[in-house]
């Protein structure tokens, strides 16, 4: 995933003034429109399997993540469910407040544990009221977003598991920082939407070809281009939506 380089600018209380702001959006910001936001927002940390928002429920906030990654997963009256879009730094939990809406049809799962930043639901609307660069910066968002949502649809119609989980393991990669991260099978294929034979099946043969390291519900990318060329163009156009925003953003703020 193509992050966005964040100026070091003050936190909220109760962190060093001297760490940076992690999440692309707001550190997109000039310093004062930040600093303007600042009062509103809140430094949270939230751990792996939480739930920050609730399918058919009331979005009473928002959240800027920093290290941690949030999934959306859409569920079936059946019990089958489906990660329809990944969350981290480059984005924010809650989109359908900036389009105006007030509920979510997902559920918002904390995948990999750390900080974000929270602002009341009320007050984003009220900061969306100005039409000013948050509001430029959210919409992009939302623009690009959406076109991965759409991706990911398509890719679980026509890609088979084994390109589907060397495509997921990539993404998850990407925001780990290469570094080894905790999933197990069985929360792997509950975001894929497959039985955990398939994951199994499908991981086994990538360990054999020596791409990943499972053990103990921990996984490491092992070759990045190898697995890269096992996995569906989906990663490709992924990382292309992401980067074509992060070239958008000095545009954006230029506008007036």
């Amino acid at each position: 995933m193509v992050m966005v380089h964040t100026p070091t600018r003050r936190k909220p209380p109760g962190l060093p003034a001297d760490v940076p702001v992690r999440n692309c959006i707001l550190g997109a910001l000039l310093a004062t429109e930040y600093e303007q936001l600042l009062p509103k927002l809140e430094h949270v940390t939230l751990a792996r399997g939480e739930i920050v928002h609730r399918a058919d429920q009331e979005i009473e906030a928002v959240y800027f993540p920093e290290e941690a990654v949030v999934a959306m997963v859409d569920s079936m009256d059946n019990g089958r469910t489906l990660e329809v879009g990944m969350i981290g730094r480059e984005g924010i939990v809650g989109i359908n407040v900036v389009l105006g809406g007030v509920v979510t049809s997902d559920r918002a799962i904390v995948q990999f544990a750390g900080g974000a930043m929270r602002m009341k639901s009320r007050d984003l609307k009220n900061e969306l009221r100005f039409r000013n660069a948050l509001q430029r910066l959210l919409l992009a968002y939302a623009r690009t977003f959406l076109a991965v949502i759409s991706q990911s649809v398509a890719c679980c119609q026509y890609h088979s598991v084994e390109q589907r989980l060397a495509r997921w393991l990539l993404i998850m990669n990407d925001y780990a920082g290469f570094r080894e991260f905790p999933m197990d099978h069985k929360s792997i294929a509950l975001m894929l939407g497959v039985r955990s034979e398939g994951i199994s099946e499908a991981a086994s043969k990538l360990q054999a070809g020596a791409l990943i390291s499972y053990r103990r519900g921990r996984i490491s990318v092992l070759d990045g281009p190898r697995l890269a060329k096992r996995a569906c163009e989906c990663y490709r156009y992924i990382r292309q939506q992401y980067r074509q925003l992060h070239g958008d953003l000095p545009r954006l703020l230029s506008r007036n």
